[in-house]
């Protein structure tokens, strides 16, 4: 293994519970709306979210996202946001000798935000979801795959993890060993292929690979 690529939210950092029903609930009063909180953690945390938008919100996505926009800013994200407890892990692989990636569908804005509660350095690519770069969100495999372009590192030869079924079809279609690390947030699909990995935190990677 030469490389380990990261989901970002909800594998590295936690955004409070209470920032997500804040803003949707804001964004959806602007619009005339209202969701109970069930239906604001599909939005959340679920992949094709303007389908959430339209059956859940009952509104148009092109209307939604600049309400949504609006309210969820990169500052006050970054201040209702925590790492996990077990990115301690980053620092042992990266002594390893081990190429680390982030691929996010957060907006950049929100992305460098969270990654500036990391480190800096801590990656050696990073890759948001861009339509512009021809870059689709995850499940698409684009962005693993532009990070390991980045990275110099062929797909045999790397790992993906994240939180969220979206992130194991994404290693998957890109040809990566895929590793789903439990964040109990966001449940994988009942009946999906189970992941190749399944770990309960992060330092549990260098058991996987051996040392």
């Amino acid at each position: 293994m030469k490389a380990v690529l990261f989901d970002l939210d909800g594998t590295l950092v936690t955004t409070r519970a209470e920032y997500r029903y804040s803003v949707v609930g804001r964004a959806l009063r602007e619009l005339r709306r209202r969701a109970d909180q069930a239906a604001i953690d599909a939005f959340w945390f679920g992949a094709d979210r303007d389908a959430i938008i339209r059956t859940h919100f009952d509104v148009a996505p092109s209307s939604f996202w600049p309400a949504f926009a609006r309210y969820d800013r990169p500052d006050q994200r970054a201040r209702c946001t925590t790492v996990f407890h077990d990115i301690g892990a980053l620092s042992k692989l990266r002594n390893l000798g081990i190429k680390l990636g982030v691929v996010t569908n957060a907006p950049l804005p929100i992305a460098l935000a969270e990654l500036t509660l990391l480190g800096a350095d801590a990656f050696g690519a990073v890759v948001v979801a861009d339509a512009e770069r021809n870059i689709r969100p995850k499940p698409s495999p684009d962005g693993i795959l532009a990070c390991l372009d980045a990275l110099a590192v062929r797909a045999d030869r790397a790992w993906f993890v994240g939180n969220a079924a979206e992130d194991i079809e994404a290693a998957r279609a890109a040809c990566v060993v895929d590793v789903h690390v439990e964040r109990d947030e966001q449940p994988l699909h009942t009946g999906m292929r189970p992941p190749r990995h399944t770990i309960k935190n992060l330092h549990a990677l260098l058991d996987l690979i051996g040392h």
